[in-house]
């Protein structure tokens, strides 16, 4: 063999040696590269869905809120209403009352409609029934309001009303607690 061929034998085996290692090194780095990225999007999905999640539970939260603060303020109103009645039994009708009593009323209609949007529908079962169980009272004392008598029924609709946003209050506070758990992160397997 001539010393020109064991040069071009041994710059070929060179040449596809180090093509081979060059390759061989880029793969696994290329590899390397698509394993971190892949586990940086999961990461990012992650922090996505969690952040998500926190948000649908604080904007539930915030509904729910809303809604015992508008049941409470209509109670206050019906309370108020209803006494008034009480000391003018045959005097004036309290009408600036009764319509601050009418305006809470429809204030709670609506917040009982963000709950019911909000969900879970646990909750959403739960405000219906809160607020079917305050529409029973409130014709009561509607009732009361237009014939100057107090039809049968005023203490059991109250003790209703008040089981009725304790079941309420404690499903929320569930919810809400719940809205916060975190789902363990997920592992991605290099490819």
């Amino acid at each position: 063999m001539t010393a020109e061929i064991a040069t071009g034998l041994f710059g070929l085996l060179g040449a596809v040696l180090g093509g081979a290692a060059t390759f061989g090194v880029g793969y696994l780095s290329t590899r390397t590269q698509r394993a971190e990225a892949e586990r940086a999007r999961s990461h990012e999905t992650a922090d996505a869905e969690r952040i998500r999640s926190d948000q649908l539970a604080d904007a539930r939260s915030a509904a729910y809120v809303v809604y015992l603060t508008r049941v409470d303020m209509f109670l206050d109103q019906a309370r108020e209403l209803s006494d008034l009645m009480d000391l003018h039994p045959e005097g004036e009708q309290p009408r600036d009352q009764h319509q601050q009593y009418a305006a809470d009323w429809h204030q709670l209609v609506a917040a009982n409609a963000t709950v019911q949007v909000a969900g879970p529908d646990l909750l959403a079962q739960r405000a219906q029934r809160l607020r079917d169980t305050i529409g029973a009272l409130a014709e009561i004392i509607d009732k009361r309001y237009r014939s100057r008598r107090w039809p049968p029924g005023l203490g059991a609709g109250w003790e209703r009303v008040w089981s009725e946003r304790l079941d309420f209050l404690e499903a929320a506070r569930q919810t809400y607690a719940e809205g916060f758990v975190k789902a363990a992160p997920t592992s991605v397997r290099p490819s």
